[in-house]
């Protein structure tokens, strides 16, 4: 039994943050089970500035066919998926971390002598300020969100996101 490109395309998203992480110097772990809509913890080893160990959590989606605008990304996200980020009360703050993809499986990793690309590029966005869809009959199956193409996923942007700064790419 193989696995489906779907799967593929998960696995390359998901690979595509912990390779951020560890370019950052960051810890990345994963829970044991995905029960709370959280796919990876992100965390600085020890001190960043005047935080001890700061951390965050993500939920990682992969995307091959984006629409959207100049200024933002439009994706449809199921609406339990939402739930799971959006709002306040948090301990650890939640992104959504949307990792665009090739289409075709092999065009997710290009590799020679001196390096290695992974394709295509991720963004961050916060929904701490959308409030969740009340669990109700005829609620919607999923949410449309935003996500700023100006939140481009690099090194720096997640340290500042462990940091608590996200103003580094422009909030939500």
């Amino acid at each position: 039994m193989s696995i489906t490109v779907q799967q593929r395309k998960g696995l390359h998203g998901e690979a595509y943050v912990f390779a951020l992480a560890g370019a950052a110097g960051l810890l990345a772990s994963r829970p044991s089970l995905d029960v709370d809509g959280v796919d990876w913890l992100i965390a600085h080893p020890g001190p960043l500035g005047t935080l001890r160990s700061p951390k965050i959590e993500v939920q990682v989606k992969t995307w091959s066919k984006p629409a959207g605008d100049h200024d933002s990304w439009a994706y449809r996200l199921k609406r339990a998926h939402f739930d799971a980020l959006a709002g306040s009360g948090f301990v650890v703050p939640r992104y959504l971390l949307l990792v665009i993809v090739p289409d075709a499986v092999s065009g997710f990793a290009m590799c020679d002598a001196d390096c290695m690309k992974l394709h295509h590029a991720a963004y961050w966005v916060s929904l701490a300020t959308r409030d969740p869809v009340p669990d109700e009959s005829g609620a919607p199956a999923s949410v449309a969100v935003q996500v700023p193409r100006k939140n481009l996923l690099t090194p720096e942007a997640l340290i500042a996101l462990v940091a608590g700064d996200d103003r580094l790419g422009g909030g939500s």
